[in-house]
This record gives C-alpha cells, sequence and structure tokens, in this order.
C-alpha cells in the first residue's frame, strides 16, 4: 500500500464524495476509483458503500479511517522531525495555549522569540486545556501552555509538565467601583454584585469560596464564567462586574491604575499554576526546546 493511496481514501472518506474528493485533490475521478479500489484490493475488505448521491464509510473503512489518520499525522510529524534535526534554519513551531497565558505569557515573549530565531516558522493556537491535550495527542501542536494544577493535567502519564512562574488569584474591578471604598473588605462585600470567574475553576477551588458563586444563595447578584477573559477584562471598566483572575493576566490595567486588585481580607490563597506541556513519547525539535529555554529560565 502507498501513502497516496491511503491519503485519497482519506479524502473521500471526509468528503464522502467521490466527484468532490477528485477536485480536492487534482485527480481524474477514474483514477481515484482505482487508488480505492488498489486500497481495498491490499486489504481483502471493501471499504466504501456508493448510493446515488454520496458514498458512506462500512465498518472496515471506519477502522481505515481511524488507523490511517493517525498514520497520515506521524508521516507528517517524521517529516518535519527530520528537518528539524537539521537545525533552527529550518524549524517549525506550533504552540498552543489557553486564552490568559497566551496573553499573559506567551504573547509578550513571542516577539523577542522570532527576533533571536528568525527563521522558525510559528504558529499560534488557543483553546481550553482538553482540546489542546487533544490536539497534542494528534501532533497538531509542538506544545501547549495551559493551567495544570487545578486542570488536574500534571497527573496524567503521558506528558512532560515544565512548571513556570504561578501567579496570584485575585478579584478586580475598575477603580472607581464602590467596593474600593469599603475598609476593611471581604467575600460577603461583594455578594452584592454580578461576578466572573473562569468556567474550568475546578470543583475544590470553587468549594473555597462558600456560596458566593452558588445562583441559588439569598441575594444573588448575577454569575458570568468565562473561557476567554478578553471580553470581561474589556467590560470590567464599563460596569460593576467584579472577576476572579491571575493577577498577571491584568498586569497592565493594575499598572495604569484603569483596574484595581480589592484587598479581600478573607481571600482564599489561591495561584494559578500555568505550565509548558508535551508528550512524553514525542522527541522535542530544537525549535520547542529553543522556545522551552526562551520562557522557562533557570531560576524558575
Amino acid at each position: 500500500m502507498e501513502l497516496r493511496h491511503l491519503k485519497h481514501f482519506l479524502v473521500v472518506a471526509d468528503l464522502k464524495h467521490f466527484h468532490r474528493a477528485a477536485l480536492e485533490l487534482n485527480l481524474a475521478q477514474p483514477s481515484l476509483s482505482r487508488s480505492i479500489q488498489k486500497m481495498e484490493d491490499l486489504l481483502g475488505a471493501k471499504l466504501l458503500e456508493r448510493t446515488s448521491r454520496s458514498v458512506r464509510l462500512t465498518p472496515f473503512g471506519e477502522i481505515v479511517v481511524e488507523h490511517g489518520s493517525r498514520i497520515i499525522r506521524d508521516v507528517d510529524f517524521l517529516k518535519r522531525e527530520i528537518q528539524a534535526v537539521q537545525g533552527l534554519e529550518t524549524g517549525e513551531l506550533i504552540i498552543g495555549a489557553s486564552a490568559i497565558p497566551l496573553n499573559s505569557i506567551v504573547g509578550p515573549s513571542i516577539g523577542q522569540f522570532i527576533h533571536t530565531f528568525p527563521n522558525v516558522n510559528v504558529e499560534l493556537k488557543v483553546g481550553n486545556w482538553l482540546s489542546l491535550y487533544q490536539q497534542l495527542c494528534k501532533a497538531e501542536v509542538s506544545l501547549f501552555i495551559a493551567e495544570t494544577k487545578a486542570t488536574e493535567l500534571e497527573h496524567r502519564d503521558d506528558i512532560e509538565v515544565v512548571p513556570l512562574p504561578s501567579f496570584q488569584a485575585i478579584f478586580c474591578c475598575r477603580k472607581a467601583h464602590p467596593l474600593t471604598r469599603i475598609n476593611p473588605l471581604n467575600l460577603a462585600d461583594i455578594k452584592q454584585y454580578p461576578i466572573a470567574i473562569p468556567s474550568a475553576l475546578p470543583k475544590t477551588l470553587y468549594d473555597q469560596f462558600g456560596d458566593l458563586f452558588n445562583k441559588y444563595r439569598k441575594g444573588f447578584s448575577g454569575l458570568v464564567k468565562f473561557e476567554q477573559f478578553q471580553a470581561i477584562k474589556e467590560s470590567l471598566s464599563e460596569c460593576d462586574l467584579v472577576s476572579l483572575a491571575p493577577d498577571v493576566s491584568v498586569k497592565k490595567e493594575l499598572v495604569n491604575g484603569s483596574l484595581v486588585a480589592l484587598p479581600i481580607t478573607d481571600m482564599p490563597d489561591i495561584r494559578a499554576s500555568f505550565s509548558i506541556v508535551y508528550l512524553k513519547s514525542r522527541k522535542l525539535t530544537p525549535a520547542a526546546k529553543a522556545f522551552i529555554d526562551f520562557i522557562h529560565p533557570a531560576e524558575c
């Protein structure tokens, strides 16, 4: 079996149509049909059932899609790794990150990294930790940065975790918020205002705030759960919303005074633990190693 046969089959399986697949592959439809027939002959099984308008996978075809997709990904990764061994001159780096570390850790570093390694091709992808982990397993990202303690990623046996400095979780709001005039300030005081929290906040941390985030509590004033903090951050200065977030995510706003960290006396000591994550079973390319060294100095 040749890889081209497998690639042809996967395109047909994805589009479920021979004519569209032939156009996608820039092949004559009879040539594509012969390629699929060759695969079926080699495997001794019928992979596709033709209908009047499309095709559908047989149980054997579904097996080929599952294994074939992985084979093509591994071959593509093999090519990239061979090229990468030649050095950073031909390096490619696909970095995944959840929203907060993308804006707070990767963003400030990527310009300097490209300046240092101008021949490395870099692609950035954003997602939650689960989608990034799935992309890592499929070789769709080289590595990713996400919260690893609260998500329990650090306990997975198939990955390596390189911890980055942790950041303090704070409640923040606009500088003229009524809460800034209360002294001393405690968690009970913020119950009368709408609150924004990360949607992935684990129950162990959730419970440390008592009934603060419980929509059935007395005097509930609204709760916003977010995956992308940027939109929440922009709205904080426009209303009385209060948000729980790592201090690094509002570092500039705290410095310029547009947002303030609320000095809550009974605030639980919670830290966001972001880490670099990569697969144990997949050798890091020189570009990936260089990036890890770049944002993870020895003193970390």
